[in-house]
């Protein structure tokens, strides 16, 4: 027997085990998943299929990498010929690898959310539109055309105002990506996938080259990811896809659960494996998480099934309003640390909306518990580090415009808003980019102005940062001279209210430089552009975790929980109108995609299985919402839990003048302390 076949369900064997043809493993919650995954391509290479003919897809690089790390502990230095990729890093791999194929080097620039929002008002100002649209929401749904491969111009007929406007948009925006020489992450999965179509010569080669495939967590596929995927492995049928319709809760930015529920439509003959054993979560947890989950008519029909035991009950705590469940579930937290049943950072609290992490937070506080908030700022989206970014970007090219526009004055040099239009309606005038204009800059402002000599420095600095950038080996080296010759340090200095202040940003540069260091000595080709591929991808990471200090109680929404394990769930807010959310029962103007309530329910489903051993839900009878105290409804997720499976506290039954102590009292007794 195989020895990747050791200590594994029979389910889990099975899957390691079917090599051929496509496949479906429908993993539930804490089911071991990815140890499927990897004993699969370990065994693979077992029985002789190169590793440089497998291609394993995920969604994350955090994800990818340790699947990475798994791999080169289980088969050594054999695990580096395997391809463990994102969509978009492969897009990005497919499009430059045929380019180069066809010597037609293309160099472009990856465009992230925030860029296209810029490119959006950049079109709005030109066209003198309406800015007061949310743009968005705009954006969102010309990513939807896009990943439905509807062209400018091809739009559905819509009375929605958003729409429309959307549709207006649509064509101008692709017109200016392409002059920017500029591709957005929806371009990095559907031009590779029209590519792929379109060739068959290409087709085949990549389909060669990849002749195993598998993808996890498939249920979040958009249909753009769809198209991809089938034209790799659409002819030899090689496809194992690992996923879970009950968690798929990505409507909301184009994934399509149908990509599931339809595999065996999609690739007759399929093979279907359950892996329903749940190694993480006690029984009396997956007992009220297959409640909720069952009421979800179009899923495939499964019940997970603990592994270790059925575990103390799930227990419901009824508030009066919001503030004393804030307070409750910290004090029941603090309550635990005190009497050593639990450290903070087993303990974690999740719900729905942003809008209830507040009360929590001033309540943790007051209560001296440490937390962490989940999806805080990325350090990529601190100023100081998109500046630098911009610059690297404009000097790799030219024609990137948004970049141009962020860091003609930045640090201060003289060349105002004015200057810029003069430039632009030049650059527009003579059919030049804005960057070409720069040369000009005497003839547009007049000879001898400060503008025009500011204008004129500002070129020769990008000039000689690209120049330093083409030279071999010379990234780091360049980029150094770049952050010197802006003089950033002082800069900061004019700039910043206070010490502290000032060494927090000269960190984020210094943080930044010793990021180009350590790319430059762990990478075999450590060149400007795959720096910047590598920067841009790291955007399309959802969530972006915090690192763990070990010793805090995590906030995060239901959405940011997908993939953690807490041996504590605090899962509040169980009302209508949170969960499942009001934007659903009641969508808005700038809703691109309405929600539906089984994705609420598969959100709550997800939420309640991150539990190990101890789950809590709570509600309130009555909660402020936009100012006003109203009255609240439980969840109908809520209702699907028999009552009986439940320990329930009516806290609003305590006496009135000290709810929460009395509360505390009672929990004390029930537990012996």
């Amino acid at each position: 027997m195989s020895r990747w076949l050791k200590n594994l369900n029979k389910e889990q064997c099975e899957a390691v085990q079917t090599l051929e043809g496509p496949l479906l493993v429908l993993a539930g919650a804490g089911s071991g998943k990815t140890r499927v995954i990897t004993h699969r391509i370990a065994h693979m290479m077992e029985h002789s299929i190169p590793g440089k003919n497998i291609l394993g897809m995920t969604f994350t690089n955090k994800a990818a990498g340790e699947m990475r790390e798994r791999l080169l502990a289980m088969v050594g230095r054999e695990a580096r010929s395997v391809t463990l990729s994102t969509f978009h890093s492969l897009g990005l791999h497919i499009l430059r690898t045929e380019a180069k194929r066809k010597k037609r080097p293309q160099p472009f620039t990856i465009f992230e959310t925030g860029d296209q929002l810029g490119v959006l008002r950049d079109i709005t100002r030109q066209r003198q539109l309406d800015r007061g649209y949310d743009m968005g929401a705009i954006l969102a749904r010309i990513s939807a055309w896009k990943n439905d491969f509807v062209e400018p111009g091809n739009t559905p007929h819509s009375n929605d105002p958003y729409d429309e406007a959307a549709a207006e948009l649509y064509p101008r925006y692709v017109e200016l990506m392409r002059s920017y020489r500029a591709v957005d992450f929806d371009d990095l999965i559907c031009e590779p996938a029209r590519m792929l179509e379109r060739d068959k010569a290409c087709r085949e080669r990549w389909a060669g080259l990849f002749a195993h495939v598998l993808v996890d967590e498939y249920q979040d596929t958009n249909p753009a990811q769809f198209r991809l995927l089938t034209a790799i492995a659409g002819a030899h049928r090689n496809l194992c896809v690992v996923g879970d319709d009950d968690q798929s809760i990505y409507g909301w930015r184009g994934a399509d659960v149908r990509n599931i529920l339809r595999f065996e439509q999609d690739f007759p003959g399929a093979k279907v494996i359950y892996l329903m054993t749940n190694y993480r979560s006690v029984g009396s947890v997956l007992d009220a998480a297959n409640c909720v989950i069952a009421e979800n008519a179009d899923r495939h029909p499964k019940r997970l099934e603990p592994a270790r035991g059925q575990g103390i009950r799930v227990r419901l705590a009824i508030s009066s309003d919001g503030d004393h469940e804030a307070a409750w579930v910290a004090q029941t937290i603090r309550e635990m640390y005190d009497h050593g049943r639990r450290k903070f950072s087993d303990m974690a609290i999740l719900y729905r909306s942003n809008i209830l992490a507040k009360d929590l937070e001033t309540e943790l506080r007051t209560n001296r518990v440490p937390y962490r908030v989940l999806g805080g700022t990325s350090y990529y989206d601190r100023k100081e580090v998109k500046d630098l970014v911009a610059y690297l970007k404009l000097a790799a090219n030219p024609r990137d415009e948004l970049s141009l526009r962020r860091v003609i004055n930045n640090p201060p040099r003289g060349i105002g808003p004015k200057t810029v239009e003069q430039l632009s309606e030049w650059a527009e005038g003579n059919s030049k980019s804005l960057y070409q204009a720069l040369d000009h800059a005497e003839e547009i402002i007049g000879a001898g102005e400060r503008r025009a000599r500011a204008v004129t420095g500002f070129k020769e600095l990008i000039d000689r940062t690209a120049g330093g950038l083409r030279r071999k080996g010379n990234l780091n080296a360049a980029t150094g001279k770049l952050v010197q010759e802006l003089n950033l340090q002082e800069e900061f200095r004019k700039s910043s209210e206070s010490d502290k202040v000032l060494e927090r940003r000269w960190g984020f540069v210094t943080d930044f430089q010793d990021g180009v260091d350590r790319f430059c000595q762990q990478s075999d080709k450590p060149t400007l552009r795959e720096y910047l591929g590598r920067l841009a991808l790291l955007d399309m990471d959802t969530p972006k975790e915090a690192e763990d200090s070990g010793s805090e109680v995590t906030l995060c929404t239901l959405h940011s929980s997908k993939g953690l394990e807490f041996p504590v769930v605090f899962l509040i807010g169980l009302e209508e109108g949170l969960l499942p959310h009001d934007r659903t029962l009641n969508p808005q103007a700038t809703d691109a995609v309405i929600g539906d309530i089984a994705e609420e329910r598969r959100l709550c489903y997800v939420g309640m299985t991150r539990a190990m051993d101890e789950l809590v839900l709570t509600r309130c009878k009555t909660r402020v919402v936009r100012g006003r105290l109203q009255d609240r409804a439980p969840s109908r997720f809520l209702e699907a839990v028999p009552e009986d499976s439940l320990d329930v506290d009516d806290l609003t039954l305590q006496a009135s003048d000290d709810q929460v102590t009395s509360m505390m009292d009672d929990l004390r007794s029930k537990l012996g302390w």
